[in-house]
């Protein structure tokens, strides 16, 4: 939802398993707590024990501009990845192995490990567009991630249109 590290929650459908997964069984220092039974542990279910007030950084964006707002910015980058992945698969010399589920799209050069490393390199040194890369089944790929709230359309075509000059 385009907020800050640290907002996010897990839910789980067995209660009992996420409370195993997270529980200690000899910090004297929760000794005083309640038993399973009794009332919600939630050092239980959080390797945090000393909580601050992360629901408000969700409760104040929604509330101020809505759940469609957040709706609407979501599709776009989910558009905008799809965008950048049909402007490079024709590239014949980038290889894209999945389709984006999300809105990240990964590729590579034909050429190799090397050969996309050099194009990492090359398409960052444009100061323009900043990619990451990630290791695959022993196999070197760039990553391009579509996540800001301040990403459109004119940064996905300017940043396709420098990866495609650098793969040239």
């Amino acid at each position: 939802m385009f907020l800050p590290y640290g907002t996010g929650c897990l839910l789980a459908r067995d209660g009992k398993a996420l409370r195993q997964a997270h529980s200690i069984e000899e910090a004297e220092y929760l000794q005083d707590l309640a038993t399973e039974g009794e009332s919600l542990n939630f050092s239980d279910y959080s390797p945090e024990l000393s909580r601050d007030f992360r629901g408000l950084r969700v409760w104040l964006p929604v509330k101020l501009h809505g759940l469609d707002a957040f709706r609407v910015a979501l599709d776009e980058k989910l558009d905008l990845a799809r965008l950048l992945h049909d402007a490079l698969r024709e590239h014949p010399t980038l290889e894209l192995p999945w389709e984006p589920e999300l809105s990240i799209v990964v590729f590579r050069a034909r050429a190799g490990d090397a050969a996309s490393r050099e194009l990492l390199q090359e398409i960052n040194a444009s100061g323009r567009v900043f990619l990451s890369s990630t290791v695959i089944d022993g196999r070197f790929f760039l990553r391009a991630a579509i996540l800001s709230h301040r990403t459109h359309l004119d940064r996905v075509q300017e940043a396709a249109e420098i990866i495609r000059r650098a793969a040239a």
